[in-house]
């Protein structure tokens, strides 16, 4: 029988267990800003794609939805433009991994209304279907 690799796709997003919101916040921001300067389209889809894929495979619920909390409200202090191409990225990705995208938007869905500062907001990441 195959030994399970249990090691994170993503070693960035693994490190931010335990740490604090800010600066989860601060790694998503960062991410979000190398991933959207990618000019590739099929290349920024790959480049989000592995977090979102280390997100679901999470066993801690809570540290997932921490970590979900954070990257939203990332996403929301994002410049306009960045927001823009990363939606367009995140929608192009359901058709790369439909299963990861769709359990991440569950949890967005889930945690968007308890997120003051994505109330209402026009370019919320639940947008990005």
């Amino acid at each position: 029988m195959a030994k399970k690799d249990d090691r994170p796709v993503d070693a960035g997003l693994a490190a931010l267990r335990g740490q604090d919101e800010a600066k989860a916040i601060e790694f998503w921001k960062h991410r979000f800003g190398l991933i959207s300067a990618i000019p590739v389209d099929t290349a920024r889809v790959g480049a989000l794609t592995p977090q979102l894929r280390e997100l679901v495979r999470m066993e801690d619920r809570e540290e997932r939805k921490r970590l979900t909390t954070a990257r939203i409200k990332a996403f929301v202090q994002l410049p306009a433009d960045q927001r823009e191409r990363i939606m367009k990225t995140r929608q192009a990705a359901y058709d790369v991994d439909r299963a990861v995208l769709e359990e991440d938007q569950r949890m967005v869905d889930e945690l968007t209304p308890n997120i003051p500062e994505a109330k209402g907001y026009p370019g919320q990441p639940t947008a990005a279907r």
